[in-house]
């Protein structure tokens, strides 16, 4: 698994960069992972969500790009966040959602578990699961999103997208939730938790250089009126 460098920027350009890793990455055979922080007060949305409803909820200092993933409405304002591409092929890509969220986010609970923080997998539901449209992806949990064991606030989510290049999941870890967490032990012991789980063990790179016009393609994308207020 390439395990790349952790960066900031604004929130299109982290929604560009994550769209690049499964699109354009110049491995595509490879498992890749990408922690990111923000360089903006930001908040991302899902690929079928309406623009207008979100834009009432943020406020007007902070950008709202929409994501290339599905999913609510997240705040990125005090979240640790991340991507993971896995290509075509890996057995996890050809299995249903759930079985993706639920390797990551047991990557991010055993990192978690090892630092005494109370965090376990939202169970399944034991009955038929009346349909949700998403909202505000941090009030509800989902079956296999990570909550605490003590008091069941959400703690983490994530949302994917699947095409022939591979699965993009996009996930966060909701800090406030988690006091006393040291995060440049978080840092280390994820990714190394998640090569376990993904059967591909960490290899630190360096930060990828796309073609010039696949990146700028992207990131106009991610900047545009069409694609942010789509819906």
């Amino acid at each position: 698994m390439d395990v790349l460098p952790r960066q900031a920027a604004d929130a299109v350009a982290n929604m560009a960069a994550d769209l690049l890793l499964l699109e354009k990455y110049p491995h595509p055979e490879r498992v890749r992972y990408r922690p990111f922080a923000w360089s903006v007060p930001a908040f991302t949305f899902g690929i079928s969500q309406k623009w207008a409803t979100y834009r009432a909820l943020v406020p007007a200092n902070a950008q709202l790009v929409r994501r290339a993933t599905g999913g609510g409405l997240v705040s990125h304002l005090e979240d640790w966040t991340f991507a993971v591409v896995l290509p075509t092929g890996h057995p996890l890509c050809e299995a249903d959602a759930m079985a993706s969220y639920a390797a990551v986010h047991q990557a991010l609970a055993e990192a978690l578990l090892a630092q005494g923080q109370p965090v376990k997998l939202a169970p399944l539901p034991a009955g038929s699961r009346p349909f949700q449209s998403p909202d505000n992806c941090a009030q509800r949990a989902e079956p296999n999103d990570l909550v605490r064991s003590d008091d069941g606030r959400k703690v983490a989510g994530a949302a994917q997208k699947r095409t022939r290049h591979g699965l993009l999941l996009e996930g966060y870890v909701w800090r406030p939730f988690l006091p006393g967490c040291d995060w440049n032990r978080f840092e280390k012991d994820f990714p190394v938790a998640l090569g376990k789980v993904l059967q591909s063990p960490p290899v630190a790179v360096t930060e990828q250089i796309y073609d010039q016009h696949d990146h700028e393609e992207t990131w106009a994308q991610f900047n545009s009126t069409d694609w942010n207020q789509r819906i």
